[in-house]
């Protein structure tokens, strides 16, 4: 289960959920900002959400053992299913674990479908 934080921005929810998930998520963080510059950065259901031209694309949250990417849409997590070399997907949502942020390259392919399909 997510763990939701009140918090009304993005880095003040990675203050407040700890380490090592802290760390782990801003290190994605950063790298989704990488990935897509443009990006929104807000917080929805209690958690980081990252939206595009509007659109909520994906999210960032953590459980008690682990990191999460929220891909926010069952069919792009079934597209990329046995396609991602990193992390574990569960339905809509990709885990990781806090010693091992999801790379540049995971996040540009997620990304890149959920850009695409966000774009209708």
């Amino acid at each position: 289960m997510a763990r939701g934080v009140d918090a009304d921005t993005v880095d003040e929810y990675l203050d407040r959920i700890g380490e090592p998930f802290s760390s782990a998520l801003r290190t994605v963080r950063d790298r989704i900002v990488e990935v897509l510059p443009d990006t929104e950065q807000v917080i929805s259901y209690r958690v980081p959400i990252f939206r595009h031209r509007g659109r909520a694309l994906i999210g960032l949250s953590a459980t008690a053992k682990e990191c999460s990417l929220l891909l926010m849409s069952p069919s792009a997590a079934a597209a990329l299913a046995g396609t991602l070399a990193e992390g574990t997907l569960s339905g809509a949502t990709l885990h990781f674990a806090p010693e091992k942020p999801l790379g540049v390259e995971t996040l540009r392919t997620i990304i890149e479908y959920r850009v695409g399909e966000a774009a209708g």
